[in-house]
């Protein structure tokens, strides 16, 4: 055999290896352009935010279950995400790390951070709502001497405090916990780039890395502590991963299916819909026509309906399989939420027991209802029961009013429904972690009952059309106009070859559906999972580019470009005389033209939409760069401490809940009041408070906006008429 020599070989024999090696080297450069320009945007506003109303539940948590071991605190999400936030934690010096929880005398009333602690850690089992509790010392605790003694008779919140007199840098600790989600948004770009690349070419698989890239939804969520980037990603790459073994059945492809589709339900609840939307997407499949190829080079072949059928029960088994055994091991493969439950139930009872001593009365919270809860464990029956309750009171109940006395009398004989005996069951025979049952059903419990507001009403059990105003208001134009074209021109597709487009149009359209009955509204962020299917789907507009010439096409995706990147970002910077709010970067405040823009987000949606408590340290800045030496009054959103950022304040109604609140007679003529904007629209306020907040607000002039969140005012006087 004659072995021809590099010098023999032509140069026309490696201009197609040459070629393709240039195209990957172009689309490696592209997507580490973007994805360069995403994570900037998301560490600039991570680093200006301070700490959002949920993350200092999340972080605590995540950092209490890999250095405790223990899986009480914030059960309402199962703990991925969390343990991934609380990584760098590890290896930085945080306060907790020497304290021993499960030791040392516990007060029913403690007067120390450390003490403060040890009473969360303790009664978190009883008191779900612990885990802010907890979060709050975790990240804020202040060292012994750093307040003023009580006699001198000064509210605490009104000194300032150096950032000494905290145990934590929290804001160092905040940032470093961001980060791995931020790793997270990192791979849903660079999954929605392949998906699209495959299906649509390269120009395709640009478009809908543009899309990801500049959507501010996406940068503010991506650098916060919250499961919603991580359920995004990790629901996206499974049916990303399942799509391809839909198109040829390769090693690969069905183990990276498995390991997504276990690690979704280990990161929310919500990834129980992975289950319909797997038969959903591959029913399609299943009756194609087209054989099933196996392997790279595909000599194997499933032809018939009954062997495609036969696949895929065994893929979904398998998938079953493996949410099963990572919900399992997210908790450490046992089934107690505490370490040591024997030790929780005497920390338990000595606060308890001590309460009653002081009080004089029994524990009105213990009643027969609770009987069956084991000591040392969560209350899975009774919330269970409370569950059955509230669903069945809701019917009856105007605007969803129901009070706690209703609840606890209703949850006697309620009758229980088939989710709420599968709790049941699985609590009896032990068949998922403790924490994961509970978690699960107390937050169906909260999400039937739960205050939201939408343009300019409210409500207690939501609306039906609250996320289709979140999704038209909070999206970008251009891609909003993307996104509408490409649902026009995949229908056609659709009907020339189904199955493909079903991939990307079932999930989000059923997971759309599930958020739009759902009554728990409070943010875009329960939304994000559906557009990582519609950018891929924006991206199948590249086909239609490719029938123009090669400059006109080129011409139209620089255009393209050039408006997703500045749609997302022009309306920050509207000309409303209100100057500040364009100093920091507001991703999380995002409203598009539609709604008038982030200035006047706040007429349609608060609460994480726009207000979730991300704005302490630009007040801060604004109070320095207006020389305010004087406390404010403070009516705030959130769960970071302002004493932190040594900002001085009277705590006004509503306001920080972790500091008494003061009357509003702490305001004189000529002083200021912050208002958060989710306390300014009273969303979790009764109506009377309203009003009277509003009839207040008419003596004051607004000064200005800080951050789109927070707005100041000046007080004028009561007597004042103008």
């Amino acid at each position: 055999m004659l072995v021809q020599s590099a010098s023999d070989v032509s140069p026309q024999d490696h201009s197609p290896r040459a070629a393709s090696a240039s195209r990957r080297l172009l689309e490696g450069v592209v997507v580490l352009l973007f994805c360069a320009i995403f994570a900037a945007s998301v560490i600039s506003f991570a680093r200006n935010a301070s700490a959002t109303f949920d993350e200092i539940a999340h972080l605590s948590a995540g950092y209490a279950y890999l250095h405790w071991n223990d899986y009480r605190l914030n059960p309402e999400h199962p703990p991925l995400a969390k343990d991934l936030a609380a990584l760098p934690l590890l290896w930085r010096t945080n306060w907790p790390a020497n304290v021993d929880l499960r030791q040392g005398q516990i007060s029913s009333s403690p007067a120390d951070s450390e003490a403060c602690l040890r009473y969360a850690w303790a009664i978190s089992l009883k008191q779900s709502d612990a885990a802010h509790y907890f979060g709050h010392f975790f990240l804020y605790g202040i060292r012994p001497g750093a307040l003023p003694p009580a006699e001198i008779n000064l509210p605490p919140t009104s000194v300032r405090l150096d950032p000494q007199a905290f145990y934590n840098p929290a804001d160092d600790l905040v940032f470093w916990g961001r980060m791995p989600i931020l790793l997270l948004g990192l791979g849903l770009a660079v999954l929605i780039f392949l998906w699209a690349r495959e299906g649509f070419g390269f120009w395709g698989g640009t478009l809908s890395l543009l899309l990801f890239c500049f959507d501010p939804n996406f940068i503010a969520h991506s650098g916060l502590v919250t499961t919603d980037v991580g359920l995004s990603f990790f629901l996206f790459g499974a049916v990303y991963f399942l799509w391809r073994s839909c198109r040829r059945v390769e090693v690969a492809s069905v183990i990276l299916f498995l390991l997504f589709f276990g690690l979704a339900f280990a990161t929310k609840f919500s990834a129980v819909l992975l289950l319909p939307i797997f038969w959903l997407t591959v029913l399609g499949r299943m009756i194609s026509p087209e054989p099933l190829l196996i392997g790279a080079a595909g000599r194997g072949k499933l032809v018939g309906f009954a062997s495609r059928s036969a696949w895929f029960v065994g893929l979904f088994a398998a998938a079953l399989l493996a949410a099963y055994g990572s919900i399992w091991a997210a908790y450490a493969f046992r089934y107690a939420a505490a370490k040591d439950p024997e030790a929780a139930a005497q920390a338990e009872a000595q606060i308890l027991q001590a309460k009653n001593s002081t009080a004089g009365q029994p524990d009105r919270t213990t009643s027969s209802r609770e009987s069956g809860r084991e000591p040392g464990h969560f209350p899975i029956a009774a919330t269970a029961r409370r569950s059955a309750a509230i669903r069945k009171l809701l019917p009856t109940s105007p605007q969803g009013a129901i009070s706690n006395d209703d609840i606890l009398k209703t949850m006697d004989d309620v009758p229980l429904g088939w989710n709420e005996k599968l709790i049941l069951f699985a609590q009896k025979h032990h068949t998922l972690p403790e924490a994961y049952i509970y978690g699960f059903i107390r937050a169906e419990s909260i999400s039937y009952n739960r205050p939201s507001f939408l343009l300019g009403r409210y409500s207690n059990t939501g609306f039906r059309g609250y996320f289709f105003y979140a999704f038209l208001l909070k999206t970008p134009l251009p891609t909003l106009l993307l996104i509408i074209t490409a649902l026009v021109f995949s229908l056609r597709r659709c009907a020339e070859r189904p199955w493909p487009v079903i991939f990307l149009l079932g999930p989000a359209g059923l997971y759309f559906l599930v958020a739009t009955a759902s009554h728990l509204n409070i943010g875009i962020r329960h939304l994000l999972p559906i557009y990582p299917f519609l950018y891929v789907l924006a991206g199948g507009l590249a086909l239609e580019l490719n029938c123009w010439r090669r400059t006109t096409r080129a011409v139209a995706m620089l255009a393209i470009a050039g408006m997703i990147a500045v749609s997302s970002r022009v309306v920050f910077f509207p000309a409303n005389g209100l100057k500040y709010q364009a100093f920091a970067p507001h991703y999380l405040a995002y409203f598009n033209e539609l709604a008038g823009g982030p200035a006047n987000g706040y007429k349609d949606l608060v609460d994480s939409n726009l207000d979730w408590g991300q704005d302490l340290k630009n007040l801060k800045l604004w109070l320095d760069a207006h020389d305010i030496k004087d406390p404010i009054c403070l009516s705030y959103f959130g769960k970071a401490d302002p004493r932190y950022y040594q900002i001085a304040y009277h705590n006004m109604p509503g306001g920080y809940s972790f500091d008494p609140e003061e009357g509003f007679e702490q305001l004189r003529p000529g002083g200021l009041l912050a208002i958060s904007a989710t306390e300014l629209q009273g969303v979790y306020d009764s109506p009377t408070y309203r009003l009277a907040l509003q009839e207040f607000l008419k003596h004051c002039r607004l000064v200005d906006v800080v951050g789109y969140s927070i707005f100041v005012y000046q007080f004028k006087g009561l007597d004042d008429k103008s």
